[in-house]
This record gives C-alpha cells, structure tokens and sequence, in this order.
C-alpha cells in the first residue's frame, strides 16, 4: 500500500507541473498578441484576453488541488483505509498527465520540437 501512494502521490507531481507551467509558459508568451486583436472597426477586443486570463486562474487552482493531492498521496501511503484522494481526481491526474506526455512524445518524435513550447505568435 506503500508504494501504491509513492506512486500517486508521483502521477499527481507531474499534473501539477504540467499545469503550472504549459499554461504559464502560454499566458506570458501570447499576453501582448492577446491584448493587440482588434475587430474591423479598429475597437480592441479583450475578450480573447480575458478567457485566457479566467482559464489561467482555473488551471492554477487545478495545479493546486494536485499539488495538495500529491502531499496527501505521500502522507497517507501507509493508511489501511486509502490514500484518502477522491477516484476522479486520480483518474482525472493519470489520464491528463498521459495525454500530455504522449503528446509532448509524439511531436518530439515527428517535428523535433518540444510540443507548446515552440509555440509563437505571429
């Protein structure tokens, strides 16, 4: 059982990182170019900004409970009763966390690069 919460209390330390930094490294790369759209008329448009900035804050309360999960996962390893994390918030953490890291393979593999992070804007 041991183990078991290593290895979660792991999975939970790479969503957190995963979360924290694609969509920091995002925010702070695509902030200006977000904040410079405007529409025919010549009006800027914030609202592309403002989702940006709503879903950022959503991903670091994400970063967050995976960070706290990740501690717990750790603390709790040896308790009979289980690690005390919610099924879906495990489930949630390894399949993102798989999703992310195949991605960040595949195009490594096919382009060279280092998916998202060799994004910019135009």
């Amino acid at each position: 059982m041991a183990e078991k919460g290593i290895l979660w209390g792991i999975v939970f330390f790479i969503t957190t990182i995963i979360y924290y930094t694609i969509p920091t490294y995002l925010i702070f790369t695509y902030w200006i170019w977000l904040n410079e759209l405007i529409d025919p008329e010549g009006n800027p448009i914030y609202t592309f900004a403002l989702l940006a900035l709503f879903t950022y804050f959503v991903t670091l309360l994400v970063a967050l409970i995976y960070s706290v999960a990740a501690v717990r996962a750790i603390v709790q390893r040896k308790n009979v009763e289980g690690l005390g994390i919610p099924k879906g918030v495990k489930w949630f953490g390894l399949i993102s966390t798989i999703i992310v890291v195949a991605l960040m393979v595949i195009w490594f593999y096919l382009f060279g690069e280092i998916a998202i992070f060799t994004w910019k804007p135009t």
